[in-house]
């Protein structure tokens, strides 16, 4: 029958784009404990449609994040490749909450990061890795308090993570848009903390 084909990749298409619109609202809302077939209830296809897509949970999840993840990776290698240490480990900080306020997912997988998919472990562990390099070079530019280390700034963005999450859902919304009212909070808050994580916070 004439036209099947092209309709077939049609149907494909769109049920693939329905599938990551569901999941991304789905993840959003609810982190990585969703189970993939309410995902594909909210996407309005079967679970077999699901399965032929996303062979399994772990790839629904880094085609999700796929586009976030990327520019958060660029963010990073830019904050990395700054002269100005505290710069760099102030734009890793806020672009790392950029991301957890538009996916919890990412947030759940700092906390719990044995359920975490392997896109976004391999990610966290080059994140960590970054911080490290930005924490040692500002302790040396001294813009960072000595007694600050990386644990303490994963630690920090962890419970600053838990501020975005609190923040987002007391804005009445799964996901925080650039412009959204929520994303003024917690960025009000990291401002706070990182001030207190700046040498001049220990100056008479």
């Amino acid at each position: 029958m004439p036209g099947t084909p092209r309709r077939q990749r049609w149907d494909a298409a769109r049920n693939r784009t329905a599938l990551l619109a569901a999941a991304r609202e789905a993840f959003a809302a609810r982190g990585l404990a969703v189970d993939v077939r309410e995902v594909a209830r909210r996407a309005g296809v079967g679970i077999a449609t699901l399965y032929r897509h996303f062979p399994t949970k772990d790839d629904l999840v880094a085609a999700t994040l796929e586009k976030d993840l990327a520019e958060w990776s660029e963010a990073a290698g830019v904050a990395v490749a700054t002269e100005d240490a505290w710069f760099g480990l102030t734009l890793i900080i806020e672009q790392t909450l950029a991301v957890m306020a538009r996916h919890r997912a990412v947030l759940d997988g700092l906390s719990e990061p044995r359920s975490a998919p392997q896109i976004l472990l391999r990610r966290l562990a080059t994140l960590r890795g970054m911080l490290e390099g930005l924490v040692d070079r500002a302790h040396r530019q001294g813009t960072l308090r000595l007694d600050v280390s990386a644990d303490d700034v994963g630690l920090l963005i962890l419970a600053l993570g838990r501020v975005v999450q609190l923040t987002v859902a007391a804005g009445g919304v799964a996901v925080a848009s650039e412009g959204d009212a929520s994303n003024a909070v917690w960025r009000r808050h990291t401002g706070l903390v990182l001030d207190g994580l700046h040498t001049h916070a220990v100056r008479e």
